[in-house]
């Protein structure tokens, strides 16, 4: 019951979202769609709590597919956003990037796949800087540095026009580039550092998930804004998003990060 109402949840969030941009946001269909959403999320809520309940009580033989405990923890919890807002931004942008080059700019396939190489090439170079970093610092100073770094990138993309020189946008490419992969490193370390080795697997699962569904809303909700103001009004539009997404991101992390310097008896007292 609880599969089955989290895809029926998030197909109608997201599904909602994608016909938005042809439809309206007022129409009756996308409306219906997210209602259905919201309805099944809620049960779905419902459903696990009750399964941890009855759980926890030796009340019942099954235990629920996403613990509420682990998202009590404020760490998890966190990280969590952080997967859904970094994928929602950078993966949203990567698509309206690819139209904007093709259609915007003339570039065919590899023309465009060339353009976005200085932005996906850049995970050759964030894996070993990551791993470094967390290991030194710990994972939420780099993961809050990277998506403020991301942040910069995605307001780069405010000057970009059809007749924009490539070069100019070289900094937009590369910052968003190098700052997801970075933030993703450093946001499973620290998923395996806060979650109970007992449900370590659940915990990155969660994890996996909330990207996957950030990653599609990123897609509706950007391809929407390209669809109702235009490939170059929409791509500002759309960048602007993105980077209030990883500085978000960068807030939550930056809060873990406070919380942990906090003293052990102010701390206790809160």
């Amino acid at each position: 019951m609880g599969q089955l109402l989290g895809v029926v949840g998030l197909v109608g969030l997201v599904g909602g979202v994608n016909e938005a941009g042809a439809r309206g946001w007022g129409s009756p269909w996308v409306l219906a769609a997210f209602g259905v959403g919201a309805v099944a999320l809620a049960g779905f809520v419902r459903v696990e709590w009750v399964l941890e309940r009855r759980s926890a009580a030796g009340r019942g033989g099954r235990v629920p597919l996403l613990p509420p405990a682990l998202l009590r923890d404020g760490r998890l919890a966190a990280v969590d956003v952080v997967g859904l807002l970094l994928s929602l931004g950078y993966y949203g942008m990567l698509y309206v990037l690819t139209l904007h080059f093709q259609l915007v700019r003339g570039y065919g396939s590899l023309g465009a796949g060339l353009a976005l190489l200085p932005s996906v090439g850049m995970g050759l170079l964030a894996a070993p800087l990551s791993s470094r970093l967390a290991a030194r610092y710990g994972p939420y100073p780099p993961m809050a540095g990277a998506l403020v770094l991301g942040a910069a990138g995605f307001l780069g993309w405010l000057v970009a026009e059809p007749e924009t020189p490539y070069p100019v946008l070289l900094f937009a490419l590369a910052a968003t580039g190098l700052a997801t992969p970075v933030t993703v490193v450093a946001a499973t370390v620290a998923v395996l550092e806060a979650a109970p080795s007992a449900v370590a697997g659940t915990a990155s699962a969660v994890f996996n998930v909330s990207r996957q569904v950030g990653s599609s809303l990123g897609v509706a909700l950007f391809g929407t804004l390209t669809g109702s103001l235009g490939p170059v009004r929409g791509l500002h539009a759309s960048a602007l998003v993105a980077a209030g997404a990883f500085l978000l991101g960068a807030a939550l992390a930056g809060r873990v990060v406070r919380r942990g310097r906090r003293p052990r008896s102010q701390s206790a007292a809160s």
